[in-house]
């Protein structure tokens, strides 16, 4: 029997030229190619590593400040994780291998110090030892020794305890690049002497600031002039004026290119002789209490500042691009004077709304303005640059100051970690550093959402208006094409 004559088989082999199998036979080709095409992209992605940081605060990737730093290292620098394997901090040993993958000239190895005893001796120059899990950056100009306890940011609350708010890996790692590779130290002195005044040690500040590769020294004008290794002057919120020989000093510092910066708090009152020094850079504190009117601009109270946008400037753009707010309570003004230097230059860290202004007479608890207030908006912080603008060909000393006209920058702190980045931006600036300007911690700080009224008006209109009437429109098309059907 032929294999045509098989029942059947003609029925087989027509079923295959059908219209049917033709498309099906086409759709189970293309997904066949879809899933081989998805298959070779898989394997050819899997031999790249590429990762992207979509955080807000960048806590996987290393900022543009970082990157300018690392590309100006030349010669190696070694990074000494003092740990036993696998009691490595996992976060650290991530940052560790972003700076590594942007740099050949950085090295890593862990140790265990228990097998490594010297290292006490190499590294522990101040013989308060060396703690487990810390990281010590070793350049040709020197090292440092990164504690685990300065690789966060803390938060402390009431009863003493404390949460973790930032990841300072980052700005510890490239501070101690930058001594490493340098090997200088900026001194600032804060200028004491005027009434019992809070140090930056009191509160806990000149151990962050010395973190960030600076050394801080206390100086009494009355007693001592103005060191040659000044790198910088803070005058932290005193409680009495300056005197005449202090004003004469400063000056005299500012004429040759010296730094300079201030916060005062309104309760002291009128300070005649430190405004004398602002003046010749032509701005002036206004004595007085600033009452802000405008909801957006608050936290809930007139007399507390919540500013979440600020005028451009090289110490607020890192604020800005971390969206990082700034809390202030009892703040004053900042005015530029009438008359001043062609030099100068004056720009705006601060400023509240256009519906706020200072209360001239302080015991005036209303928050109504009267004849005699300063209307706003007002510049709570500026800084002022002498001269301007630097001639690379022929470069003079630039006098640089920073004012902030609010002693609780520093204490509102523990409510918004951006008040530390503003400080701490103002120091690096000041000391014209800027390749550690923006090198803050990443905050893993949770805000609450603020909502204002134009945003509250918006949502409202999109979710009771424009949502419901899309669906009405989309729902009143359909039945009209159906209708014709």
């Amino acid at each position: 029997m032929k294999l045509k004559e098989i029942k059947g088989l003609k029925y087989i082999r027509d079923s295959f030229k059908t219209r049917h199998f033709k498309y099906g036979g086409y759709a189970a080709l293309i997904t066949l190619a879809v899933i081989v095409g998805l298959i070779v992209i898989n394997l050819i992605i899997g031999q790249f590593t590429i990762q992207i940081d979509m955080t807000e605060s960048g806590l996987f990737s290393l900022s543009e400040q970082t990157t300018q730093v690392l590309d100006q290292i030349n010669e190696p620098v070694n990074l000494i994780g003092l740990w036993r394997p696998g009691e490595e901090n996992p976060q650290l040993v991530q940052v560790i291998d972003l700076y590594r993958s942007k740099s050949r000239n950085i090295r890593f190895e862990a140790k265990d110090l228990n097998r490594n005893p010297s290292l006490t001796q190499q590294y522990d120059t101040n013989n308060t030892g060396l703690q487990p899990g810390s990281l010590i950056v070793e350049g040709p100009k020197g090292f440092k020794v990164i504690a685990p306890g300065d690789m966060y940011d803390y938060m402390y609350n009431q009863r003493g305890g404390r949460q973790v708010t930032g990841l300072a890996m980052e700005r510890q790692i490239t501070a101690a690049l930058v001594y490493a590779a340098t090997g200088t130290t900026p001194v600032i002195y804060e200028i004491m002497g005027h009434y019992q005044e809070y140090t930056l040690a009191d509160i806990g500040m000149q151990d962050l600031i010395e973190k960030e590769n600076f050394f801080v020294r206390q100086i009494n004008l009355f007693q001592s002039d103005i060191p040659e290794d000044a790198a910088g002057l803070i005058l932290s919120t005193p409680r009495l004026d300056l005197s005449r020989a202090e004003a004469d000093k400063i000056l005299d510092y500012l004429e040759s290119g010296g730094r300079l910066f201030v916060t005062v708090d309104y309760r002291i009152g009128e300070l005649t002789l430190l405004n004398e020094v602002l003046a010749s850079y032509g701005m002036q504190v206004e004595f007085g209490r600033l009452i802000e009117n405008d909801r957006n601009y608050t936290a809930g109270f007139p007399y507390i500042e919540y500013l979440e946008f600020f005028p451009e400037h090289e110490i607020t753009k890192p604020l800005m691009d971390q969206r990082m707010p700034v809390l202030l309570a009892n703040s004053m003004g900042i005015t530029e004077t009438p008359a001043k230097r062609r030099s100068v230059e004056l720009k705006p860290l601060l400023t509240s709304s256009g519906n706020s202004f200072i209360r001239t007479d302080i015991f005036d608890t209303s928050v109504t303005m009267s004849a005699t207030d300063i209307p706003g908006p007002i510049d709570i912080g500026m800084t002022a640059t002498d001269p301007y603008w630097i001639d690379p060909n022929n470069p003079v000393p630039q006098a640089r100051i920073v004012v902030i006209a609010c002693g609780t920058v520093l204490e509102m702190a523990g409510y918004s970690p951006g008040n530390i980045d503003l400080y701490m931006n103002s120091i690096t600036w000041l000391v014209d550093r800027p390749e550690t300007l923006t090198v803050r911690s990443k905050s893993m700080f949770l805000l609450p959402m603020r909502i204002n009224e134009n945003l509250m008006i918006i949502y409202g209109i999109i979710i009771v208006i424009l949502i419901p009437l899309g669906f009405f429109i989309s729902g009143f098309v359909i039945w009209l094409r159906r209708r014709h059907l």
